[in-house]
């Protein structure tokens, strides 16, 4: 019969940790502060609103997100869209992705989040340029909100 060596629990688990937090790290360069601008689409029931985002707060190397300022502008239905709760927290989750929390908005119709959003990071080095792409995501209070915002200064992510 054979036997077999168990690996001590204490063991297993730092293995599996280790290797966990290596699967989620990400670099972001540079660290400090960022602005998100760009189109977007905010919809409440059967009303959407289509209005310029611009979104201001810091970035750090290891990905933590904070947005401390958002305002929009365009039409004359996006000056009854308001930022509530700030700041925005959240994390750049990989080269090609984020998630922030505690996303909400007041507007004329009613109040949208605040709710957990996911978007989409791409990169172009040649025009030096991060976009984030939010398609549909869901806020509680009956909302989606869609867009794409441009990142300045450009951001390298790895």
């Amino acid at each position: 019969m054979k036997r077999f060596k168990l690996i001590p629990v204490g063991a297993a688990m730092a293995l599996f940790l280790a290797a966990s937090a290596s699967a989620y790290a990400v670099s972001v360069s540079p660290a400090g502060a960022i602005s998100l601008t760009g189109a977007t689409t905010l919809t409440k029931g059967i009303v959407s609103v289509s209005c310029t985002a611009n979104f201001v707060g810091s970035v750090t190397s290891s990905g933590a997100i904070s947005i401390t300022s958002a305002k929009f502008s365009g039409g004359s239905l996006c000056t009854g869209v308001t930022a509530a709760q700030l700041p925005w927290t959240g994390a750049v989750t990989s080269s090609t992705g984020l998630s922030l929390n505690g996303v909400a908005v007041n507007t004329l119709l009613g109040a949208c989040g605040p709710s957990t959003v996911k978007a989409s990071i791409t990169q172009n080095a040649t025009l030096r340029e991060t976009t984030i792409g939010l398609t549909s995501q869901a806020l509680s209070g009956g909302c989606t909100v869609s867009g794409t915002l441009t990142t300045t200064p450009f951001l390298t992510i790895n």
